[in-house]
């Protein structure tokens, strides 16, 4: 065999190896800043959360909700229109979702992405901070910093 062949299959076995390596510490394992999931976990958190600052903020602030409710008289209904109001808002994490560390050992990533809500004719967006972590049993948990606006 001659020595410019032992040097190629070496450097083919270097080049697996490293590529192998490469893609065991990327790649789909472990938790992602990114997935559909998290940010569709993401948005319900925040969504769910009918008391969030950030649609508190965009009603308090839409000129339209504003306008609905000055027309009623009693504190009630008042109350019920800036509730339906809240209620009808559009929640969207914004496409760039930045990954701001990585835990291997223990599965988890904190992410930080700008939230927008919409309600009536006013947007509020909010840069949230939240982390994903992967269970043993490969179950993904999203949890999101307490923010205030």
């Amino acid at each position: 065999m001659s020595m410019k062949l032992l040097r190629k299959e070496q450097w083919l076995v270097l080049w697996c190896f490293s590529a192998s390596l490469l893609l065991s510490n990327c790649g789909g394992a472990g938790p992602e800043c990114d997935s559909l999931d998290t940010r569709n976990s993401v948005v319900k958190i925040v969504s769910d959360d009918k008391n969030n600052a950030l649609v508190n903020y965009a009603a308090k602030n839409s000129s339209s909700v504003a306008a609905m409710v000055g027309d009623v008289k009693s504190d009630t209904e008042k109350l019920a229109m800036w509730e339906k109001a809240k209620q009808g808002a559009i929640y969207k994490l914004d496409e760039t979702i930045l990954m701001n560390s990585r835990n291997r050992s223990a599965q988890e990533v904190t992410c930080s992405g700008l939230l927008s809500v919409t309600v009536a004719d006013t947007t509020a967006e909010k840069e949230v901070e939240f982390r994903v972590k992967q269970t043993v049993d490969g179950k993904i948990i999203v949890s999101i910093k307490p923010f205030l606006f």
